[in-house]
């Protein structure tokens, strides 16, 4: 807190609704700022200016007396229900848990990523497991270095300590084999309908013409998604799910299609990007 010049109100005079709003803010955070070190010595003269004033005396004199919220030891974690804690992990074994924070280097964390990344710790530490910072770089037109710096420097902060760091990257070359795997067993077909109409067909329930493809068909246009062609990026990969099911997302989804913008680890050496982990 900044010392404050020593003069009687905030902004003029007399009481105005600027002091009250000032003040509200310290009462509510007294206890701390006392325990940090208290007031400087005109913000405290100026808060005792406020709180001796009647109308805020009889407000202050209103409200109910804090109490002081009991402690929840860790031993007590599996006794009672937890309401907004932290749920239970049944079958849960310690020191086999893993597990891992995925945010994508396209931008700075928010206070989403804040709480998946602290209740991801809270389980690597309650059961002594492990924990992995993972990036999922697999849109090379948003990912940038940069943000991988600031993301991790953003854990610091948080006191969050992986034990492993890894990039979906890695595991791009593996990917591939399991998408040609699916291809093979008749899971996966290449699909080259336009846009619009694959979106009309997805939502009428209709199959592709291309979903009963033969393997030969799906590998030759395959081979043009790899080398990233004309052809190749007219098409995508989608798994062969069930096109009359209630979600639509699980209509045929797409799982690879063609990208070829430099990837910021493997540069232009894979054509393809997949949108689902297989």
């Amino acid at each position: 807190m900044k010392q404050k010049s020593p003069v009687t109100y905030l902004v003029s005079n007399r009481l105005t609704i600027a002091d009250l709003a000032v003040f509200n803010a310290i009462f509510d955070h007294l206890d701390k700022l006392k325990a940090s070190g208290g007031l400087p010595q005109n913000v405290q003269r100026w808060y005792d200016l406020i709180v001796s004033q009647e109308c805020v005396q009889s407000v202050v004199a209103s409200l109910p007396k804090k109490e002081e919220a009991p402690a929840v030891s860790r031993e007590k974690f599996g006794d009672r229900k937890q309401e907004g804690r932290f749920v239970e992990l049944p079958g849960a074994e310690m020191g086999k848990v893993v597990v891992r924070f995925p945010p994508e280097a396209s931008g700075y964390l928010h206070i989403g990523h804040a709480k998946a990344a602290l209740l991801n710790q809270y389980y690597q530490e309650a059961f002594q497991g492990k924990l992995i910072m993972r990036f999922d770089d697999t849109n090379p037109a948003k990912e940038n270095v940069h943000f991988e710096q600031v993301i991790l420097e953003d854990l610091k902060m948080l006191q969050i300590k992986p034990d492993l760091f890894t990039h979906t990257s890695q595991y791009f070359d593996l990917m591939l084999e399991y998408c040609e795997k699916l291809m093979k067993e008749g899971k996966a077909y290449v699909d080259d309908t336009e846009p619009e109409q694959m979106k009309k067909e997805r939502e009428q329930k209709t199959e592709s013409a291309n979903r009963n493809n033969s393997v030969e068909k799906n590998f030759a246009m395959w081979q043009e998604m790899l080398k990233g062609s004309a052809e190749g990026q007219k098409c995508c990969v989608r798994a062969k799910m069930d096109m009359n099911s209630p979600n639509g997302c699980l209509r045929d989804p797409t799982i690879y299609r063609c990208k070829n913008e430099p990837h910021p680890r493997t540069g232009t050496k894979y054509k393809v990007s997949e949108l689902l982990f297989i």
